[in-house]
């Protein structure tokens, strides 16, 4: 029974390592300046998501909020980029649609009060669109800070995966800590 149950893991973990996700951007509204900035940040997720650093970080991981899945279920959701908020996509490609945040659009409390403190951005409600704060992205982009914004845009593409957070204990949250492992990665931490 026991050699079943090793040859079904291995098998498994042989499938989850084949997977290849690509990532793409199909809009950029309000980054001029910052476009090869995002591009960037696009092409470390993508390499981020294949890696088996990546897989093990999830497979390892403990998180709240995490719909009933287990963690290689968590990675396989991800993996097959699947979106079931905004206009969606081919699967197995995560599909960004990017935007900052404006007074027009997001109105006086996210443009000023909301964006000048920890706040780093939003998923745009069932629009399928990230939107991030302006003064995060210059920051970011001064410092080079490349891992921060992937992790960003994996942390609201959790959301579009269909995966929340309450205020509560949200940084403890598949959202919330997977955004992390894809910082952490990226920028050497992890």
């Amino acid at each position: 029974m026991k050699s079943v149950i090793f040859v079904f893991l291995f098998l498994l973990m042989g499938t989850l390592c084949k997977s290849q996700v690509k990532v793409k951007i199909h809009s950029k509204e309000g980054y001029e300046g910052y476009e090869a900035f995002a591009d960037r940040a696009a092409d470390s997720l993508e390499t981020v998501l294949n890696s088996t650093k990546f897989r093990d970080a999830i497979r390892d991981g403990v998180f709240t909020h995490r719909n009933g899945k287990a963690n290689l279920e968590i990675f396989e959701i991800i993996m097959q980029a699947h979106e079931v908020d905004g206009p969606g996509g081919k699967d197995s490609v995560v599909d960004l649609r990017l935007r900052t945040i404006t007074r027009a659009k997001d109105g006086k409390k996210w443009s000023k009060r909301r964006c000048s403190r920890k706040t780093v951005g939003r998923d745009g409600g069932s629009s399928g669109v990230t939107a991030t704060c302006p003064q995060k992205l210059a920051l970011w982009k001064k410092n080079d800070e490349v891992g921060r914004l992937a992790g960003h845009y994996m942390h609201e593409y959790m959301h579009v995966l269909g995966f929340h957070h309450k205020k509560g204990n949200k940084y403890e949250s598949a959202v919330y800590k997977i955004g992390y492992i894809v910082r952490d990665i990226i920028s050497g931490e992890l």
